[in-house]
C-alpha cells in the first residue's frame, strides 16, 4: 500500500509539472501574480488584541532604523504614534505666510467656501498667529516660502536676518513640478537659506500629507461594517472609475489607461473623458461613489506622492484603490495593510483586468481589502472637496513640538531631486502588454 501511494504521488507531481510547462509554453508571458492560485497565496493583514501596543507605536509600518532617524519630533508623533510632549503655556509664535498667504486661504483657511474656519480648532497646540504682512517679517518666528507660486530666489527678502527665524520652504507637489512659474527657477539657487522643509514626505521637518493612516486604540476598534450591503449599491456591470484635469503626466498613466481599456471598461471623469462632475478641487464628485475600483495614478513616480486621488476618491468612498506612483514599500508603509492593489504586482494592464473581474465574481475575496477597517481609519487632510486643512496647524505643533537646534539645508536638490526621489514611467514596450 506504501509503495502504491508514493507511485501515486509521484505521477501526480509528474503530471502537475507538465501540466505548469505546457501552460508556459503556450503563454510565455503568463503571470500567475494576476489569478489568486495555490502558487502565491495573498497575506492579509491580522490583528491580535496583543498587536495592539505595536500598532499604536506604529510598529506596522516597517519604518527601518535610518527612516526613523530622520523623522523630527513632529513626524514621530504623526508616524510613530509617540506622545505630545509637554509645552511652554505661556509660549505663543507668529508665523508669515510670504506673499502668497490671501491666495492660499482659499484653500487652508475656507475650504474653497465662503466660510471662514479656524485652522486650529482641532489642533494639538492653539497658541499661534498667521499674518501675511510684509512688515512682520521682523517679529515672525517662522516664514513660509510656497516654492510652487515662488518665480525666483529674488522674490525672498533681503537684507539682515534674525539668526533665531525659521525659514522653511512649503511644496505639495513632486520634484517634477517644485516650480510652475519659472522654468528657469532651479534649488540650487535657494542653498543654504531654509532651516526646515514642508512636504508630503514623512522625513520633512514639518510633514505635510495629503492623507494619513492611524491605528485605532482597542477601545476604538471598529464592528466590521456591512461590506455585502454597501457592496450591493455599487455598479454591478461597470467597476472601475478615474478623474483628472491634467491628461499628462511622467508616468505615463494616460497610455495605462488606454491599454486596460481594451480588457475591461473604465469610465473617465474629468478634462481627460467623456463623463463629467462638477468642480475641481472645490465640489466632490458623489458619482465616484458607485465604482468598486479606483485608478488612484499620480502624474509622478516620485518617493510618497500619494494625493487626494487615493484618500479621497477611493478610500473616502469604500473603493479599492489601484495605484501607480511611489514605489510599493513606501504604500505598505503609508496605507491600510491589504487595502489597495498596486499596478507593479502585474507584468501588463491584462492581468490587471482579469484580477478585477475575478475579485468583482468573488466578493469574499474582494471582503478581504477592507479589513483593514476594523483596525485602523484614514484621514483626508488637503482641503480640497471641502474636507480639513491641517498646514497651519502642523506649522504651529512644529513650533512647539520640533528641535530648535540650528540647522540650514546647504544641499536642496540632494534632499529634492527628481533624479533621487522620483523613478521611471510605465512602458508598455519594456514591460509588455499581453
Amino acid at each position: 500500500m506504501e509503495k502504491l501511494f508514493r507511485k501515486s504521488f509521484l505521477v501526480f507531481t509528474f503530471l502537475f509539472v507538465i501540466m505548469i510547462l505546457i501552460l508556459l509554453i503556450k503563454n510565455p508571458s503568463m503571470d500567475f501574480r494576476s489569478y489568486p492560485t495555490i502558487i502565491d497565496k495573498v497575506r492579509y493583514f491580522t490583528v491580535r488584541e496583543s498587536d495592539y501596543e505595536n500598532n499604536m507605536e506604529g510598529m506596522w509600518r516597517g519604518l527601518s532604523n535610518e527612516q526613523k532617524g530622520k523623522l523630527s519630533k513632529l513626524g514621530e508623533i504623526l508616524y510613530l504614534d509617540h506622545s505630545l510632549p509637554k509645552v511652554d503655556a505661556s509660549r505663543n509664535y507668529t508665523f508669515l505666510i510670504w506673499k502668497h498667504g490671501p491666495s492660499q486661504e482659499f484653500r487652508h483657511i475656507r475650504h474653497y467656501t465662503k466660510q471662514r474656519f479656524d485652522p486650529f480648532e482641532k489642533c494639538s497646540v492653539k497658541n499661534c498667529y498667521i499674518t501675511y504682512k510684509d512688515e512682520d517679517l521682523e517679529i515672525a518666528d517662522l516664514v513660509v516660502f510656497h516654492l510652487h507660486r515662488t518665480r525666483g530666489v529674488d522674490e525672498l527678502p533681503t537684507g539682515p536676518r534674525n539668526p533665531q527665524q525659521i525659514w522653511t520652504f512649503l511644496t505639495d507637489e513632486s520634484p517634477f513640478h517644485t516650480f510652475t512659474y519659472s522654468r528657469n527657477n532651479v534649488l540650487k539657487n535657494y542653498d543654504g537659506l531654509f532651516n526646515w522643509s514642508m512636504s508630503y514626505r514623512m522625513d520633512c521637518d514639518i510633514p505635510v500629507p495629503y492623507g494619513r493612516t492611524v491605528a485605532l486604540k482597542m477601545e476604538e476598534a471598529a464592528e466590521e461594517e456591512n461590506f455585502d450591503t454597501w457592496n450591493a449599491n455599487k455598479s454591478q456591470d461597470v467597476f472601475v472609475a478615474i478623474m483628472g484635469s491634467n491628461c499628462g503626466g511622467r508616468n505615463n498613466r494616460w497610455k495605462y489607461v488606454k491599454e486596460l481599456q481594451k480588457y475591461i471598461q473604465v469610465d473617465i471623469y474629468g478634462h481627460c473623458g467623456p463623463l463629467k462632475c462638477p468642480g475641481h478641487f472645490l465640489v466632490d464628485c458623489p458619482k465616484l461613489s458607485k465604482y468598486k475600483f479606483y485608478l488612484a495614478f499620480e502624474n509622478s513616480n516620485c518617493d510618497e506622492y500619494i494625493t487626494e486621488k487615493l484618500w479621497w476618491n477611493a478610500y473616502a468612498k469604500n473603493a479599492i484603490p489601484i495605484v501607480m506612483g511611489s514605489p510599493k514599500h513606501q504604500y505598505r508603509q503609508l496605507l491600510p495593510p491589504n487595502s489597495y492593489i498596486s499596478v507593479d504586482d502585474f507584468t501588463a494592464p491584462k492581468h490587471l483586468a482579469n484580477y478585477i473581474i475575478y475579485l468583482n465574481n468573488n466578493p469574499h475575496e474582494m471582503k478581504r481589502y477592507f479589513k483593514w477597517k476594523k483596525y485602523f481609519k484614514i484621514l483626508n487632510e488637503h482641503a480640497y472637496f471641502q474636507t480639513n486643512s491641517v498646514h497651519y496647524c502642523r506649522i504651529c505643533e512644529a513650533l512647539n513640538y520640533n528641535s530648535k537646534k540650528n540647522k540650514v539645508y546647504t544641499n536642496l536638490e540632494n534632499f529634492w531631486n527628481k533624479y533621487n526621489n522620483c523613478y521611471p514611467a510605465w512602458d508598455a514596450e519594456l514591460v509588455g502588454t499581453a
